[in-house]
């Protein structure tokens, strides 16, 4: 299911209030290996 919000409808205190409940940063680890043949890799980890 799809909900679109119209900034320019909807109040601001209400838009500020979704867009932070939405958009949750959270830390993130890395961590590298070494493949046998030598390649490395980077990649996200989960926390």
């Amino acid at each position: 299911m799809r909900i679109d919000f119209d900034p320019a409808v909807v109040d601001r205190t209400a838009f500020y209030k979704l867009l932070t409940s939405v958009v949750v940063f959270r830390p993130i680890a890395w961590e590298s290996t070494v493949a046998a043949d030598r390649t490395d890799n980077l990649a996200p980890a989960k926390v």
